[in-house]
């Protein structure tokens, strides 16, 4: 009964923006956010299948699943399927990986809050060696 309304409810808004910006650029929305999802899938994919998300999963499945690759091959399967609920589930889903992790290539190596120790110190000059 939900997957029939989501349905008639992707048709409705489908429809409904294709009055408002025409069938051309609704062609082009629904083109665009399939070809992101699909460069979103091949993201995930490799991300997924390194050893360390592999262990991550099995040592703690509910917390992996909230923020993992999981939910960025979700996000690539929301904008892959043509509509625009769908599409903007995708992308808030996928928005929401990419917060959560930085967008930088090396923000797997940069430490977590937890990770990092923040002291003081004071170097003193040792005045015997002169």
């Amino acid at each position: 009964m939900l997957l029939l309304f989501l349905f008639f409810a992707e048709i409705a808004a489908l429809i409904k923006l294709g009055q408002a910006i025409g069938g051309g650029l609704l062609l082009a929305e629904i083109l665009a956010s399939g070809a992101l999802g699909f460069l979103l899938l091949r993201f995930a994919g490799r991300r997924f299948l390194r050893a360390d998300e592999l262990v991550a999963l099995i040592a703690n499945p509910s917390r992996y699943i909230r923020s993992s690759s999981l939910s960025l091959i979700l996000a690539g399967l929301l904008l892959i399927v043509p509509g625009i609920l769908s599409d903007l589930a995708g992308l808030l889903l996928g928005i929401r990986f990419f917060h959560m992790r930085g967008l930088g290539a090396d923000s797997e190596e940069r430490p977590s809050a937890r990770d990092v120790v923040d002291v003081e110190y004071v170097v003193h000059e040792d005045e015997s060696d002169e």
